[in-house]
């Protein structure tokens, strides 16, 4: 009799760890969102504050991730129902623009760090595609009237500024050996630049951009700090960028300055588009998960 109700005790206590561990992270109006994608995103999530030497409370991150997922969850239903969509061919190009950025090798090892794998990666960027074009859904750019733009470049607490820029042709070679001839065989020649530097573009001996306003801080701080020293009418380099190596040449030049109202217009445009975007779906948000089903399974 006593090993029959340790053996009832044992069954019950076996179907409630069962019951335990196959309940989901939490169900949204009936849609589950399982413990392995929670611990997935969470992985992700830890390597990015990591990467950012951000202290990490479990718990609060845990329970963070998870919202943000049910949020995620409420939305994506919304957009399905709407129509909108994103494709493999959309989400690839997304990936491969990452890998030109920072080498196929480092996303590689990135998504390695995050536990994902490049299917489950590419599931993520369609979803943030399509979350992307479901939040523009609630504001159009016409809903931003030029008295607001205008009005906030007048109130705005800190100056538009605009950074320093050269006005200059640009050569690159995908090698320092090909740059440094190029630049030993202009000082020797005594070549026009803009001529030389034509020449090499049409022999698809270097890619050369022509003249046009360029920020130095777009490039390395040792390059940008040689582009600034240049004169108008003096070429440089070799330079040796992130991945290339350039001769430039200044044609002119502007300080920082104060930016006027047309020069930033669309860039206020953009910013007050996005705040009244971002205001109308979290009032949509706030609302929806009131009305939703949500249990979260969390401890």
């Amino acid at each position: 009799m006593r090993l029959l109700k340790m053996a009832m005790a044992l069954l019950v206590a076996g179907s409630f760890l069962v019951s335990a561990c196959s309940r989901p992270a939490a169900t949204v109006n009936g849609k589950k969102i399982s413990k392995e994608t929670l611990e997935m995103h969470l992985k992700e999530r830890v390597a990015e504050h990591k990467g950012q030497n951000v202290t990490i409370d479990d718990k609060k991150l845990r329970e963070s991730v998870l919202q943000e997922l049910i949020s995620e969850s409420i939305s994506l239903d919304e957009a399905a129902a709407r129509g909108i969509t994103a494709t493999d061919a959309e989400a690839d190009r997304e990936i491969d623009a990452l890998k030109q950025r920072f080498g196929d090798e480092a996303f590689k090892k990135s998504l390695k760090e995050k536990g994902l794998t490049l299917e489950a990666f590419r599931k993520r960027v369609k979803e943030k595609i399509v979350l992307g074009r479901f939040v523009e859904t609630f504001a159009k750019e016409s809903d931003v009237t030029e008295a607001e733009m205008s009005d906030y470049y007048k109130n705005s607490p800190k100056p538009f500024l605009k950074p320093a820029r050269v006005n200059m042709k640009i050569v690159e070679f995908q090698s320092e050996e090909a740059a440094r001839s190029a630049a030993e065989d202009l000082k020797r020649t005594n070549a026009n630049f803009d001529q030389y530097a034509d020449q090499l573009g049409k022999d698809n001996k270097a890619n050369v951009t022509d003249y046009g306003w360029v920020s130095p801080e777009f490039f390395s701080p040792s390059m940008a700090a040689a582009i600034k020293a240049l004169k108008e009418g003096q070429y440089g380099g070799p330079y040796k960028g992130q991945k290339s190596f350039y001769l430039v040449r200044v044609k002119g030049s502007e300080p920082e300055g104060i930016a006027k109202y047309d020069e930033v217009k669309e860039m206020i445009r953009n910013m007050l588009l996005q705040q009244k975007r971002s205001e109308a779906y979290l009032k949509w948000l706030e609302q929806k998960r009131a009305a939703s089903k949500i249990v979260s399974n969390l401890s």
